[in-house]
């Protein structure tokens, strides 16, 4: 049989005879058929990229750059919004803890401790309820 080189020695030829004797756009358009030395191959169809013109190109990556600040820009705003919301109820809070005795924040966190144990006991009876269903 043939050896590697040499096929591909006489594809790249007949790659070459193809694309000398036939109009390149055409084919690439997807509008013929590629004859080969066993045939024909169908070209796929469209290309998959459109080849642009160098103003199309700059002016596209005009339009994606502009875009693309809007939504970094909008990204900012809302940062910059959650900031200003963090920073108003951080204040109210250091306010309201700076008004609280000793005695009280003591209290407040009993509470919070005693809320968080039956929250969880709570949790745990709904797990075991949802195991026994699932079971």
């Amino acid at each position: 049989g043939e050896a590697p080189a040499e096929r591909i020695s006489n594809d790249s030829e007949e790659i070459a005879r193809v694309l000398t004797s036939m109009d390149a756009a055409t084919i690439l358009a997807g509008e013929s058929n590629v004859p080969t030395g066993s045939g024909y191959i169908p070209t796929a169809g469209p290309p998959a990229t459109i080849v642009s013109t160098g103003s199309e190109i700059v002016r596209d990556a005009e339009v994606a750059r502009n875009h693309a600040e809007e939504e970094i820009q909008a990204m900012i705003d809302s940062l910059d919004k959650s900031n200003e919301t963090v920073a108003k109820y951080l204040q109210e809070y250091q306010q309201f803890a700076s008004d609280l005795s000793l005695e009280k924040k003591i209290e407040l966190i009993i509470d919070l401790v005693k809320y968080q144990d039956h929250y969880k006991k709570l949790l745990g009876m709904e797990v075991q309820r949802f195991q026994r269903y699932v079971v």
